[in-house]
This record gives structure tokens, sequence and C-alpha cells, in this order.
């Protein structure tokens, strides 16, 4: 049955070809297509709500990286941006609704874009912004008319056109302290001909890096944390992570202390080391390291591109089309020295030249006589041991302990992001006369390869190896590999030659490869028959796309021998899906009272990927309702849906490390019913409330073959208000409702989550048989080891609210006032009330609309203020112009009821952008301006931001003001 659907959609795809006109032939009939149909028509009236972005803004705003001014639509999310540097891996993206990048399709002239990742995330950087003519934001499902991925909306880029002549471009920013820089040039040629066009383009762009230490913003000078102690309530303090230079180690074994002169003996005491060789106890706060400074707050990037569109017109009805592209993205992040958190080591004791003989009598009660067990999850130490005194001097020959440490003697660690996009698209196109009509059939082959070079890392083993001394105390136990005795004790007390032994230079490299084969007709009835109201529209086409990724990295990145980064697993795999589409508008009333035209739409898609058993039905029912020349209603339902993905399909399980705070430990500070659940869940009660916890839990988490796509129902409704009265007013109000059932994501949503499920839920009580809290694994010592997740179809996420746009442009004479020139103001709000994700059917619902922290944003969706505001004005008299442009976020509360954070809440911030024109002559142009003129301040945070310390650099502006100017050339 499964073979012969898929021979059946094979053969429509090669026999049966089908759909939209090109846009040159949209020009002859004066019929153009609007994003978010397949069908020609002669207006540009849309059931779904379209916003646009236009070159003109773009470069009024100084716009190098198009995802920074997509961040700044109401209708957008934060994705990852070029002030993302915990989290950047080496993309850009662009995410509406804040319900993920992956549920946003990307087009490019309305056709898909090459993704990058093997979650089929597009990299925003592989389009040449040179050549972007317009951005089209079309919010709302359109699965049926485009395909999966489009359950929050389609972006779409469209690319300039029959250019000719010569334009070159060159753009420079900084911020008012001459920092963060970023250059920008391009060349764009184009030749016209009888019955053609042919242009090429080249771009660069440069990003220089501009560190956090550097920033004149005091919170990015220091790692805050909360109050503790005495510690003033109400004020952040000084504060960072709990692996610091100097080093430290807590007990393993259970029952097991460190002795120290005058401190009672407990499980939760750990042993600070001193240059000098010798321990104390760790104070907490007081001793912890500010990783800050040396952080990236802009990450640099050099990109390079070029891009060639031609069209020849072989008769004259039909014309063949090519366009190919190549950018190359090279993107650096940088992190402080690789921690060593957590982790557990066996050390030699005895006849350690490292260590005092009073450090050693304060360790020797790190051991223990009775067999223990270090679990597989610690891989390069695993075993079962029992600790000797061989010269029976009263020290145990090798103790083992869970040790925290900075290793800055190795220095920061940096990934280097290399990306090669490269995309070819050909085709033919011509018209049908005896439908009204075009057809096209379409090939697009399309291959992003990346490369990663991981420097700054160490490895786990090698580490475990210097630890252990032979008997003289003089070499490694294991000479091999030239192993170096290894001196964690105590800041810059590790030697170079140690250094270089346990560090380890990482690689991976990857390829995403699509083929897209596509046919299709569109057309009208007009010529065979119509309804009063007028003839049917109609597109139907067949499509094949197949996707295969690979990602090969290192061997110690791949089983996470390292101390800083993840473990990164291989990745391989294969999806091809054949899919049959169809579209149609319906002219239902016409020139009546009140009706002056009504029409109804309805598309339709079948899909049959290979990774699923059955076909995937996509729809859309949409009806236009013009009730004046002046006023439209619309609304449509769509039935859209998103396929997993070769990772999400195949992906082995990794390890990483989210923010999540231990409701068990002395940063959760539990209450009663928490630590009797910890108690349940088999936490030592002696333990309770004093674990000394890292705020970064490790995590696993991996792909699941058994995937089903995920399913949405996504809602609009809306009015368009343009009076004939007012020329150049336009009001558009559209509700918009999402629901998406079958939600891909990890077991219970987030490691925080789990962690509050396991222990806060009064239900589950820290029941051990719960999947809950048996996800939840720990060391001997209390401390969690790490938490196990995996990819399920368990999750559902709602949206819903009121995008509101507001478009005037008006002559200053039209209104009495003096001939100075033209006004245009556009304002879009939107109104989110409702965004709420559900892990499971056990977990509390995350209402994420107006909160931020941990929770909601453990998907790196960023922030969703309830109401955002995007406003420009635009001042134009003979060749002088300027622009004003006000980005307005609501203020946001905390996400985690259950702890009280000394900042609750965000307040609103108001970001304005200010810009002048002037067009000096017919062929030279400048552009100048600043944005964030008032110098609006980025949010101080503590414990509660995410990633820690960062806070949120994809909604907030972390750079302050910044200075550009541009200026273009064109013959």
């Amino acid at each position: 049955m499964r073979s012969s659907n898929r021979a059946r959609l094979m053969a429509s795809t090669v026999f049966g070809a089908v759909l939209v006109a090109s846009p040159a032939l949209a020009q002859e009939v004066e019929e153009l297509v609007v994003t978010g149909s397949r069908i020609a028509r002669q207006d540009l009236t849309s059931v779904s709500p379209v916003a646009t972005v236009g070159e003109a803004e773009m470069k009024a705003q100084g716009v190098v990286n198009t995802e920074n001014l997509l961040a700044t639509l109401p209708q957008a999310a934060p994705g990852v941006t070029g002030t993302v540097n915990n989290g950047n891996g080496g993309v850009s993206t662009v995410n509406l609704r804040g319900l993920g990048s992956v549920r946003t399709l990307v087009l490019v002239d309305g056709k898909r874009q090459i993704p990058t990742t093997s979650t089929g995330t597009v990299d925003i950087n592989l389009i040449p912004p040179a050549m972007i003519d317009r951005i089209e934001v079309m919010t709302g499902g359109a699965s049926a008319v485009y395909g999966s991925d489009a359950i929050s909306g389609v972006v779409n880029f469209i690319l300039k056109r029959d250019f000719e002549g010569f334009e070159f471009r060159g753009g420079f920013s900084s911020t008012d302290e001459g920092d963060a820089k970023i250059y920008d040039a391009s060349a764009t040629a184009g030749v016209g001909f009888d019955r053609g066009n042919v242009m090429v383009s080249l771009g660069y762009n440069k990003r220089e890096p501009f560190f956090q230490g550097d920033s004149p913003q005091d919170k990015l000078l220091v790692s805050l944390g909360e109050p503790t102690g005495g510690a003033q309530a109400g004020t952040l303090i000084f504060s960072g992570s709990g692996s610091e230079p100097n080093g430290r180690v807590n007990p393993f074994v259970a029952g097991r202390f460190v002795t120290l002169p005058g401190v009672a003996n407990l499980a939760a005491n750990s042993a600070l080391f001193l240059p000098d060789g010798n321990v104390r106890l760790y104070r907490g706060s007081p001793d912890t390291y500010n990783f800050a400074p040396v952080n990236y707050e802009q990450t640099p990037q050099e990109r390079y591109s070029v891009t060639a569109i031609g069209r020849y017109e072989l008769t004259d009805s039909i014309e063949a089309n090519l366009k190919g592209n190549f950018v190359n993205s090279r993107i650096t992040t940088q992190l402080a020295p690789t921690p060593i958190g957590n982790r557990v080591f066996r050390f030699t004791l005895d006849n350690n030249p490292f260590l005092t003989p009073a450090a050693k009598q304060a360790l020797n009660s790190l051991g223990s006589t009775t067999a223990y067990t270090i679990p597989s999850s610690s891989s390069w130490t695993a075993g079962t041991f029992t600790d000797v005194d061989t010269d029976g001097d009263g020290i145990f020959d090798t103790v083992t302990g869970s040790f925290n440490r900075r290793l800055t003697e190795v220095g920061p660690r940096i990934s280097t992001f290399n990306f090669y996009g490269f995309q070819m698209q050909g085709g033919l196109n011509g018209k049908i006369p005896a439908i009204n009509g075009a057809w096209e059939l379409g090939l697009q082959y399309g291959n992003t390869h990346g490369s990663n070079s991981l420097l700054g890392d160490t490895s786990l083993a090698r580490i475990q190896q210097g630890l252990l001394l032979n008997a003289a105390g003089t070499g490694c136990l294991d000479p091999s590999n030239g192993c170096v005795p290894l001196n964690l004790f105590g800041e810059g007390r590790i030697s170079p030659a140690a250094a270089q032994f346990i560090s380890t230079r990482i690689n991976s490299t990857q390829d995403f490869e699509e083929i897209i084969a596509q046919a299709f007709i569109s057309g009208d009835t007009e010529n065979f028959f119509s309804l009063p109201a007028g003839p049917i529209g109609f597109a139907i086409g067949a499509e094949y796309r197949s996707d295969e990724f690979a990602f090969r990295p290192s061997q110690d990145l791949a089983v996470g021998n390292l101390t800083g980064f993840n473990a990164s697993p291989p990745v391989s795999g294969y999806i091809d899906v054949y899919e049959l589409y169809g579209e149609t508008r319906i002219p239902l009333l016409k020139d009546l009272p009140f009706v002056q035209e009504l029409a109804l739409e309805l598309a339709g898609r079948l899909s049959d990927y290979s990774s699923q058993d059955k076909i995937t039905k996509t729809y859309k029912v949409a009806g236009d309702w013009a009730i004046t020349e002046d006023l439209r209603a619309r609304a449509s339902y769509n039935r859209a849906v998103r396929a997993p993905s070769v990772g999400e399909l195949f992906g082995p399980i990794g390890n990483g490390f989210p923010t999540a705070t231990d409701p068990c430990s002395q940063q959760g500070n539990p209450n009663a019913a928490v630590r009797q659940a910890c108690i349940n869940s088999g936490v030592a009660a002696n333990l309770v409330g004093v674990i000394q916890a890292n705020q970064q839990t490790q995590t696993l988490s991996g792909g699941n073959p058994n995937l089903e796509p995920e399913v949405a129902d996504t809602y609009t409704a809306g009015l368009v208000w343009t009076p004939s009265y007012v020329p150049g007013l336009s009001v558009t109000v559209d509700y918009f409702n999402i629901k998406i059932d079958d939600y891909i994501a990890s077991f219970g949503g987030s490691t925080a989550n789990v962690l509050s499920v396991c222990y806060r839920n009064a239900t589950v009580n820290g029941n051990p048989a719960s999947p809950y809290c048996s996800a939840i694994r720990r060391l001997a010592n209390g401390s969690i080891d790490y938490v196990s997740l995996q990819l399920q179809n368990v999750a559902k996420q709602t949206t819903e609210g009121v995008d509101v746009q507001v478009s005037y442009q008006f002559d200053l004479a039209d209104m009495g006032l003096p001939d100075w020139g033209s006004l245009a103001v556009r304002s879009l709000y939107t109104n989110t009330w409702d965004l709420t994700f559900t892990p499971d059917e056990i977990s509390a619902p995350l209402k994420c609309a107006d909160k931020f922290g941990p929770n909601c944003n453990g998907g790196g969706t960023g922030i969703t203020p309830r109401h955002k505001v995007n406003t420009s004005i635009v001042w134009k008299y003979k060749n002088y112009g300027v622009n004003l442009v006000w980005n307005h976020l609501d203020d946001v509360t905390d996400d985690n009821p259950a702890t009280n954070f000394t900042v609750e809440k965000i307040g609103a911030k108001n970001y304005i952008n200010l810009s002048a024109d002037w067009e000096a002559t017919e062929n030279v142009s400048f552009t100048a301006g600043v944005r964030n003129l008032t110098q609006e301040s980025y949010p101080i945070l503590g414990g509660n931001a995410s990633p820690s310390n960062s806070g949120y650099p994809n909604t907030y502006d972390v750079l302050g003001r910044v200075f550009f100017a541009n200026f273009t050339l064109r013959y």
C-alpha cells in the first residue's frame, strides 16, 4: 500500500506539471503572487496577516545582519543574533511568535532556503543582504501552501530582479566608545537585453569582537548572584561560578567528608585549594569565579557572498531562469576558561608532592576502606574501588573526590564556525492562455557545509591520568602518551607541560544537502465557465524533496571526553517526501449591498514522508469579504505540521548543561514539603538543604526514530480598513490563535521543569518510580550527576493575541502645512496575551507571555513581552530624509514563583533609532544615524539570568548607543 502511494505521487510529479506564475510573467498579465498563497491575482489582498520590511528600512537602520531587524518586528521573538555568545552555534535565526526557529519557514523568492543544522534550522547569514529587495513576513500556519515547518508563519526574502547598471554600497558602525565595529561592502551589476537579464552581486561583511569586560555597562563586568546568609536582601551580590581557579574538592563516597581545623565535619563541606598546596573551607559566593569579562558581547564574523541571477526568454511564451548563490560565513565565540564542574576523579594523596601535609590530612577522610562504585557516567574513572594505605602511615594512597576547578592555565574556550552555503535553482516557466495562467518546472539543489574548531578544552581521561602518580610521586602512574603530572591544587599551579598534555583540539564537520523538484500550474476558469461573482482561480502542484544530514565530530567531542563543551555524538540520516497540493479561490458574491466581494479560499496537501507510516494531511479554509470599498474582513483556519527533522529522528544521546537549580540543594532552599520529597526520592536526610549544587546541570538528551509530525491548528481573523476619504491611511487588526499538539520536546520540557515536578509536585512527591524522579541521577554525595531526557511527542504549545498595523502617508501641503515634503508613519503592535508550553500531562503549564527566566527560555526562544510596538516615522523633502524608529518592549516578570530573586521584574524598554538620508546626486546617496539613541540600559539580573550572567542579549540591546553610516554609488 505504501509503495503504491509513493509511486502515484512520483508519477504525478513527473507527468502532472503544476503552479504559480514567475514574477516576469506575473508582471505581463498584471498579476502578482502574495506570500501565503500560490494563486496569482491582480491585487495584493491576503487572507493572512503579512508585514513587509523594505530595502529602504534596512538602509535607514544601518542593517547588515537581517536577523537583527526581523527581531524588532512585534510578531517575532528574538532568535540567535550577533550578540549571543553562549549558545551561538555559528548560525543566525528568525523566530515568529516565540514558537522556535524550527517552526518558522524561511523562503527566498517563494522557494525554500537550504537548512544548516540537523534540526532543519535555516542560517539567515547565508542569505546575501545586498540582494534583498524586501522581506515579507506572514504569520499563521501555511503548511497546505508551502509544506512542513510553516507552523508559526513564513519569512519570504524577495531578491532584486531585472537589475540594470552598477551599484556599490559601503557601511560602517560602532558604539559611541568606538567598539563593536562592523564593516559592510557590496557591489551589484546587471545587464538587460531583448529577451532577458543577468545580474551578479558580491558582498563582504566583517563584525569585530567586543568583550563583556570592555563594556561600560557595569552589569557585564561581574557575575551577579542572589543574597545568601548575612547578605542584604534586595540587593545583588558579586558572585560567579563555583568552578574557580584555585579549585576545590567535595566528598564522593557516601558519608565521607573533608576534615578542616575548627570546622564541623559535614558532608557538604568543600575544601578549597590554596596556591601553597594547603586547603581551607570553601565559603561560597566570596570564592566564586567571575567568568563574564572574557566572554564575547559581540561575536566576530566575516562573511563573503556571491549571487548570480539570470533569465532568458526562449520563446514568446517560455522563459528559462537560473540562480546561483554562494556564501561563506565565519563566526567565532569565546567562553571563559574551561571548568571542571562536579567531575569525579581519583587522585594520588599520600605521595602527592603538590599537597602540604596538612592538606593530605584534611583530605584523607575522603577515602573509604569499604568498596564503592563510580558510575559509568564518569567513564574516565568508572569502576569499583577500595582505598588502601600501603605504607601504614595513616594516609590513603589514593582517594576519590568530586572536583570543581577553572582551568585558567589552559586559556579560554574558543569555537570557530565556518559555514559554506551553496544553492542552485533552475527551471522553465511559461504561459497557458487557455486557463489565463502559467506553468513552471523547477529543480533546486543546495548544500551547506560547516566545520567547527574548538580550542581551550581538556580531556577528562587525560586529567584522570595526570592525577594518578607513581610511588615516588615524580611521574604519572601511567606514563603513556607523554603523561605529565597534573597539579590541580591551587591557582596557577598547572605547569605549561601539563596544560598542553590535558588540552585537546576538537574538530567537527557537517553537511546538509537538499534536493527539491517541483512542477505546477495556475490559472482560472474564465474561458470555460464563471460563477456569478467571477471565475474560479486555482493552483495545483507536485513536489519532491530530500534532506540528508551528516555530522562528523572528532573522538573526544563524540564521546564527551571534555570538561568545557557538551558531548556531540555523530549524526546522520536521510528523509524524503513526495507531495501533492492544490489551492483554489472561489468568488461567492459580488457587487451587493455590504458585499462588494466575498471569496472562499481552500487549499490542501498530501505528504508522504519516508520517516512516517501514513500520509500526512494539511489543509486551509479561508474567507475574504470586501464589505465595502473601504472595509475588508478576512479569516483563515490552517491545519499545519512540522515533520521531525533528521537530528530529531536519528540523533544519538548527548549531554548539555542548562541552567537549573536543584530543589534539594542549599541554593534550592527546600521547604518542609520539598525536603520530604527529596528524602522520598533517595537523597540522604542529612544532605537535603546543604548540597552545594552547580548552577548548570548536566543533561542527557537525544533523538527518537519513532517521532511523529507536530500538528497545529492556526486561526486568524481580522479587518482591513483603507478609507477612501483619507487617502494613504490603512489600518489592519488581526486576531491569531495557534495550538500545537504532539510538540517535539525533551521529556519534561526542560531540566528545570523535571526537577520541579519531581520535588515540588504534590502528586509525584519524590516518588523514585515516577519517570520524572527516575530521570534524575545523583552521585553518592547527593549532588546531581545528570538528568536524562529524550525527545518525544509529549508536549503542547499555544499562543494567542492580536496584531494591529496602522500606516499613513501624506504630503504636508495636503494637511494645510508648508510644502515641506511628505510624511509616512507606520506602527506595528502585537499583544500576546497567551504563550503557554505544557511539557506533558503531569507537568504544570508554563505561561511564558510576559515572563523571563530559565523555564521560559529553556528552548532559547528569548522573551515574549505581552505588548510590543514598532513605530517608524519617515519624512522626505526633495533629496533629504529623516527616519525615526521607536521599538517598545513591555515589562516582564520572573517565571519561577517558587523562588524570590532579587530582580523579579525587568522594566519596559524603549529603543529609539534616528537616521538621515541625503541623495547628493542621481548617483550618490548617504545615510547616517544612531541606534539606541537614549542609551537604554541592559537589565541587570542575578540567578534568573539565562544563560547564566548573560541574561537575554537576543532580546535586549547589550551594546548601547551605536552610530552607523553608509553610502551608495550607482550608475
